[in-house]
């Protein structure tokens, strides 16, 4: 029986369509593994909102947004500076309570959002996330990954380990953090 990560495998070696290629990245063994972490580990966290407004920065294509719907009746925002998020979203979500926003992560105010989700750190320079955070209303939930994957042109700002990741963070008094080990890389997720 063939899996899903062949398939996708496949499809990637017969397109030269880098959207195509985005699209089936974004549901590749690891991004799944990845986000199903996420809602895992952060749910004990989001659950104590009654009916939480939450927002995901970068947030790609919308398939954690889409993970996070059972935990609010309020629209989630997915927000991406790339509009063939927005685009492509729609036609995934096109009947879910999830509003695509382009937007770059300097221009988003986070002030309304009781819970606040980043999982491309590794995608931003460090004074962006900052300057992202220092907008959060001050009892809001935020939950990040990034990684150790430098194979990737786009990484910009990848750590080696969980606690250089963590570093970044302290000062927040994180409530759980740790690293999830994949085939090539270590994914870090940190609560606060």
């Amino acid at each position: 029986m063939i899996n899903n990560n062949d398939v996708l495998r496949v499809i990637k070696k017969f397109t030269t369509d880098e959207t195509t290629k985005q699209i089936i990245n974004s549901v590749n063994d690891n991004q799944k593994k990845c986000k199903q972490w996420l809602v895992d580990k952060s749910k004990q966290f989001i659950t104590k909102y009654q009916n939480p407004k939450i927002c995901i920065a970068a947030g790609w294509y919308g398939h954690l947004a889409d993970m996070l719907l059972e935990y609010t009746d309020q629209t989630i925002t997915s927000f991406d500076i790339d509009e063939q998020c927005k685009l492509i979203g729609k036609k995934f979500y096109k009947e879910k309570n999830i509003r695509f926003v382009i937007s770059d992560m300097k221009d988003f105010d986070c002030n309304s959002y009781d819970v606040i989700i980043c999982t491309s750190c590794e995608h931003i320079e460090q004074s962006i996330i900052n300057n992202f955070l220092k907008k959060r209303k001050q009892n809001s939930l935020v939950i990040l990954q990034s990684n150790n994957y430098y194979k990737i042109k786009e990484h910009i700002n990848c750590r080696d380990t969980l606690k250089h990741f963590i570093d970044d963070y302290i000062h927040f008094n994180p409530k759980y953090y740790n690293q999830l080990e994949l085939q090539e890389y270590n994914r870090y997720m940190v609560i606060f």
